[in-house]
């Protein structure tokens, strides 16, 4: 007894070392892909690494556009704002200092390329539709997904539907919808079967609800699991879809609305 007990211990134990250093090395990723975003590119890591252990060009001329490569890579890592010259930065972290821009002004812009760049009507149609399909999928998913009743098998009948499930089942019209359907046991159909015609919708979804046969419960098993999957899956999928459609959409904005606010400042005459 004792020996199994520690068999048992030894490989749960081994278990517990496996599950940690699969989550060590999913952290470690989850880390190095972080760093990498923040760090626009592992070309731009090693530049920083380089730079770290006093790595650098001998030539005079590449030392002072490294410089200023340097620079413009740190404001966009520190600000999270996406620029090309020294000079928009130098006039943004002016904008920042004066108040007239605001660090939330900037968030989730980063990924739509140079602030201070105009978007052209062509690309910015495209962007806004390219967000409205991802909403739109996302809406289609979750109207799909309506219906699906997880933990029910559904059975149509005319124009009634009925949804099993291993220990109840209910029975709903396309056109009453106003209150919320009975909930029946089994204990409910076998006193009502010898009472009611074997021809109604309450007798038949019975009948099938008390149907104890082998090859019938393994298939309402995997009926019930499918659905459930399906339904799941589709969840997942709205819920995907529309928070990617969302972000999408208020990054788009937030990139319009950033780069105009920064071309105004650009245009005051102190600023020339």
């Amino acid at each position: 007894m004792d020996n199994h007990t520690s068999f048992g211990e030894g490989v749960m134990s081994e278990s517990l070392v496996e599950k940690k250093e699969i989550l060590t090395y999913i952290l470690y990723i989850v880390v190095f892909l972080f760093v990498m975003s923040r760090a626009y590119g592992i070309a731009n890591l090693l530049r920083f690494l380089f730079r770290h252990l006093n790595i650098g060009y001998s030539d005079r001329k590449m030392k002072s556009l490294d410089e200023k490569w340097f620079n413009v890579q740190l404001f966009k890592i520190i600000n999270r704002i996406n620029i090309t010259k020294i000079e928009d930065a130098r006039l943004i972290q002016k904008g920042l200092n004066d108040g007239f821009l605001k660090s939330s002004d900037f968030y989730f812009t980063n990924s739509w390329g140079d602030v201070t760049l105009p978007m052209s009507l062509p690309r910015k149609i495209r962007s806004f539709m390219m967000g409205l399909t991802l909403v739109i999928l996302g809406s289609v998913a979750w109207y799909v997904q309506e219906p699906i009743i997880e933990g029910y098998a559904k059975f149509d009948f005319k124009e009634f539907s009925y949804y099993i499930s291993k220990e109840k089942f209910f029975i709903t019209n396309k056109y009453t919808k106003s209150s919320p359907p009975a909930i029946h046991s089994k204990e409910d159909c076998k006193n009502s079967l010898k009472l009611i015609d074997s021809t109604s919708i309450f007798a038949i979804a019975c009948t099938k609800f008390l149907d104890e046969s082998k090859s019938y419960q393994w298939w309402l098993a995997d009926e019930i699991k499918s659905i459930n999957k399906a339904k799941n899956s589709l969840s997942t999928l709205a819920y995907i879809y529309l928070t990617l459609g969302t972000i999408w959409l208020f990054s788009l904005v937030q990139f319009l609305r950033a780069g105009k606010k920064v071309r105004e400042y650009k245009a005051f005459p102190e600023n020339d």
